[in-house]
């Protein structure tokens, strides 16, 4: 059988500068260097993958060293390769613009395994309960351009909000990809653990190029240097505070005594500035107290108290440096918080309270109050119209309204980036939601969300980012507890969702495609291609017309779950340690913790070949602020903020003008096509270089 193959000839070398594939801009992607790894596959093959950068252009090429030797030059599509090599063997990449090389890789040798294993200094038990690896972040701590890792553990005996019992102190730890431990800090008796009380956000606050880390802590809490963090206040009471104090009640929660936030060095782990946690249990600001009675939450045992949720958001632009948010309740009353950090002090920025269905308290940056009252939402469902009772387990972050400057948004509402209520849906509180381009025909980002409230009939919606409006409602009969939206299903175009309670899964537009679930939990970058796949517990899998098969690690048969023992954690959530772009080319990594000894991450990377060559995730916006904010309370995974197919159909931004194009009657039962003297497997589309010519395939 005999088919047309359309070739392209670009008989110019000058190409455009391509355009970054969204519009984040270069003050918002970190200083990277090109996370060049290597790692054995089969026998005598290895794995080499290394970053193409936001800030490259069509222009840039690279070539691969194998010993110090050229081993494949004038690469200009994807940035990895299986390659013949072994243990014995470096490798490095040298990058070219415009021909000449501008920098060259430090010389890499190849993992012992086909994951990389990071060696952690498991605690000793406490209070007879051991630790695990629990939620995992990303940072630069000391600006190399290699991210470091921050491992919070977990003891055995942390609870959720709803049980009582003491738990041992949360525990959290920095790490070099070598397995070096920068620091520890201990966050003491008065801190509980479990997923709604630590949120730790780790960002470069300041803008000088290197990581902090931002979360509560308390009398008791000590810094990576062991000591107190109230020892850095510039508050005379929190000075004053007595460290030897255990606030905890026999039910093991937290109900009275001084609550703060600190801001850690993370390169060191030293307390730089710590301040009151605002607001406290009792709605108050800058003091301790006691929580409240009942009718302020709704209970008096801290249930509803102590959600809390944080988040990075660049509130003033992408020239200015960003805020932490840090968030208290949802269930009921809804507190976000945005405070700076100028290098050396934490500064309170804004403070937005919804404290009633129809009211809203903000504080300005001297905490005077204004007070606006609200009384419709945009689904015209019930009676919630603020952020009260809106917020969700999770949270997103992104510029959806196109000021320049990010929204919070919060499950069934948005709040602006000064703090004033941006908008609410009005069903409630709910599990689960993910913000991205998930309908790329209609402008701007959407928002699908499920649903825990009988509000809007449990089930769940898709809405406008940016406005709030009702773009598709499933309801349900009962509590809808997860739901996943995400590009898995080649077939429709835009994102695909489903969601718990129900069995289907359905186009962006709410079109039932399939009588499947495909599952939940996490989405994730994996085969090569550019549709997502699913993650779930230690499992990524494809999706394939109404049912999934188990994904391998891209040689051989055998799935992550075959390598390393993993686990992961939270319980019934079943969620990874992290998922994130953190080195090599643009297919996300997965990390899991070892169950055989508790002491070991287990860090696995695609050996997928993939015809594609995509900008490194963490330099696209959207996806950098949901890094930061996926270990906050109930995990949800990072999204992009632009359709990538779209982006792959673009030919990276390759302008079509000087393009010759021609004809080419080829057998498709081939395995191979022979174009112009380069062998290219079919039907791989990508731009190859052949007599210095440069042949587009498309």
């Amino acid at each position: 059988m005999k088919s047309l193959l359309i070739i392209s000839f670009l008989i110019c070398c000058g190409f455009s500068m391509a355009q970054s594939p969204t519009d984040t801009p270069v003050s918002q992607m970190e200083y990277l260097d090109r996370g060049l790894i290597a790692f054995p596959t089969t026998a005598g093959k290895c794995f080499i993958s290394w970053r193409f950068l936001g800030t490259d252009d069509n222009s840039t090429s690279f070539e691969v060293l194998k010993n110090g030797v050229s081993y494949q030059k004038d690469i200009i599509n994807a940035t990895s390769m299986t390659v013949n090599g072994s243990k014995d063997d470096n490798f490095q990449v040298v990058t070219f613009h415009n021909g000449q090389p501008v920098d060259t890789t430090a010389v890499v040798t190849p993992w012992d395994n086909c994951f990389l294993k990071l060696h952690l200094d498991r605690p000793e038990k406490m209070n007879g309960a051991d630790y695990n690896p629990n939620d995992c972040s990303v940072g630069d701590v000391d600006g190399d351009g290699q991210y470091e890792i921050f491992v919070k553990w977990d003891p055995e005996n942390a609870k959720d909000n709803a049980q009582s019992g003491m738990t041992s102190p949360v525990i959290i730890d920095c790490y070099k990809l070598d397995g070096t431990r920068l620091w520890r800090v201990n966050l003491g008796d008065n801190i509980r653990a479990g997923a709604h009380y630590t949120q730790f956000m780790v960002y470069d606050f300041n803008g000088d190029g290197k990581a902090e880390m931002i979360c509560k802590t308390a009398p008791g809490s000590k810094d990576g240097n062991d000591n107190f963090v109230n020892a850095v206040a510039t508050d005379a009471t929190i000075l004053s505070t007595s460290n030897n104090v255990d606030l905890r009640n026999s039910d093991g929660r937290i109900l009275r005594g001084a609550e703060y936030l600190t801001v850690f060095n993370g390169e060191t782990g030293a307390a730089v500035h710590t301040i009151w946690y605002n607001p406290n249990r009792a709605g108050k600001f800058n003091q301790a107290n006691e929580h409240p009675a009942k009718s302020f939450w709704n209970d008096d045992y801290g249930n509803r108290a102590d959600r809390h949720l944080a988040c990075v958001a660049y509130l003033d632009g992408p020239d200015c440096n960003p805020s932490a948010v840090m968030i208290r309740g949802y269930y009921t009353r809804a507190y976000l918080w945005a405070v700076d950090f100028d290098g050396t002090h934490l500064i309170h920025k804004w403070l937005h309270a919804s404290t009633t269905k129809n009211s809203v308290e903000l504080y300005d940056a001297e905490w005077n109050k204004t007070t606006k009252t609200y009384n419709s939402n945009t689904s015209g469902v019930g009676n919630y119209y603020t952020m009260f009772g809106n917020g969700n387990h999770n949270l997103s972050v992104g510029d959806v309204d196109g000021d320049g400057c990010d929204e919070i948004i919060w499950g069934s509402g948005a709040v602006d980036n000064d703090g004033n209520l941006l908008y609410s849906v009005g069903f409630g509180h709910g599990d689960a939601i993910h913000l991205a381009d998930l309908n790329p025909d209609r402008p701007g980002y959407e928002l699908f969300d499920v649903h825990e409230e009988s509000v809007g009939e449990y089930g769940a919606d898709l809405h406008d980012a940016a406005t709030g409006e009702i773009l598709v409602r499933k309801t349900s009969t009962r509590d809808t507890g997860r739901g996943l939206a995400a590009d898995f299903d080649s077939d429709y175009r835009g994102a695909e969702f489903t969601f718990a309670t129900q069995s289907a899964s359905y186009k962006i537009n709410g079109v039932k495609i399939y009588d499947a679930n495909p599952g939940m939990n996490f989405r994730i970058y994996w085969d090569g291609d550019e549709y997502e796949e699913l993650f779930n517990d230690v499992t990524v899998s494809k999706w394939n017309k109404g049912s999934t098969s188990t994904l391998g690690m891209g040689f051989g048969r055998n799935a992550v779950s075959a390598y390393g023992n993993p686990a992961s954690c939270n319980g019934t959530k079943a969620t990874p340690n992290l998922t994130a772009d953190i080195f090599g080319d643009w297919r996300e990594e997965i990390i899991l913790w070892n169950k055989t000894d508790g002491a070991t991450l287990n860090i696995y990377s695609s050996a997928y070949a993939t015809d594609y060559r995509v900008p490194t995730l963490m330099h696209d916006h959207i996806y950098r602020m949901g890094v930061a904010w996926q270990n906050v309370a109930y995990n949800q995974p990072p999204h992009l903020g632009y359709y990538l197919p779209d982006f792959i159909s673009s030919f990276q931004g390759i302008d079509p003008s000087g393009i010759q194009e021609h004809i080419v009657d080829t057998d498709t039962s081939d395995a191979y096509y022979n174009l112009m003297g380069v062998k290219v497997s079919h039907p791989q589309k990508g731009v190859y270089i052949h007599n210095g010519r440069k042949i587009l395939i498309r």
